[in-house]
Formats: structure tokens, sequence, C-alpha cells
């Protein structure tokens, strides 16, 4: 059983959508020596049910159009309620627990942390801001996962 797994979902090729592979990428490189895994995905998919369903915890990382740009938020994920719309366009962190759950029992704490994005157009950079908002992103990353210095809560 993997610890954390941190999953960065987004599109490398739209500007500010790529701000959860970036962190990813720059995460994974950090902790190559550790037992977390890092995965990046265009978009959350039922596949990921059975590595979450092995982790203690699990970070969803992800651009947000609703945050002001380069704003970095953390909110705790708890399992959706119901799985009736399961396999609609879009599976939130919320259904996606619950589908760990249901297939194979086991759903860890989740949290997801998002980045506010202004720019969607095709290309790889950041706008300026989301670049700026890095460091904090990866700040907060480092603390949900109870990375280097201090174990997170509950999970000694």
């Amino acid at each position: 059983m993997a610890p954390l797994l941190i999953i960065g979902c987004g599109n490398p090729l739209r500007g500010d959508d790529a701000v959860a592979w970036r962190a990813a990428e720059r995460l994974a490189e950090s902790l190559r020596d550790t037992d977390a895994l890092v995965r990046t995905s265009h978009q959350l998919t039922p596949e990921l049910a059975e590595a979450i369903s092995q982790a203690r915890r699990v970070i969803f990382l992800d651009a947000d159009c609703g945050r002001r740009p380069g704003e970095v938020a953390l909110r705790p994920v708890e399992p959706a309620s119901s799985l009736s719309d399961l396999f609609t366009h879009q599976l939130t962190p919320e259904r996606l627990l619950a589908l760990a759950k249901r297939l194979y029992g086991s759903c860890p704490e989740a949290v997801l942390i998002s980045v506010g994005a202004g720019s969607f157009e095709f290309g790889e950079a950041l706008s300026p801001e989301v670049e700026a908002a890095l460091p904090a992103l990866l700040e907060k990353l480092y603390t949900a996962g109870g990375i280097g210095l201090q174990p997170c809560p509950g999970n000694s």
C-alpha cells in the first residue's frame, strides 16, 4: 500500500490547465526515493480507483477557473453519497473515492488542492500569476502529504 498518491489532472497543452501537471512533475522528481506515487492524467477516470483504494492518503491537483488566477486553495474531499451518475463526462474526486470504496472496499482520506487559472489557450506556458503560485502549491502539497518534517494529522 502506497501511503501517498498524488494525482495531477489537466491538459499540459492548454495554458494554466497544465499547473497540476507541472506541480506533479516537480514533486515526482523530489520523491524518487520514497514510496509515494505521483500520476498525471488529462481527466479523472474510473481506472484510477484501484490505485486510490491502495493509498492511505490521496491528493488531487487541478486548475480552477472559478478562482482568481494564482489563488491556491485546499479542501477535504469525501466520497460521493451516490454513484448514480458515475459515468458522466466529468468524474469528480468525490465520485472516484466512492468508486474505490464500492469496488475495492477502501477509501483513503483525500484533499483537493486547486489553483485559480485564467488562461486555457493553446500553449505550454502558464500565465505569470499561475507560474508565481507554483511554490505555494508545492508547499501545500508537502504539508497536505506529510512530506518532509511533519507527519500528517491522524496518520502516524
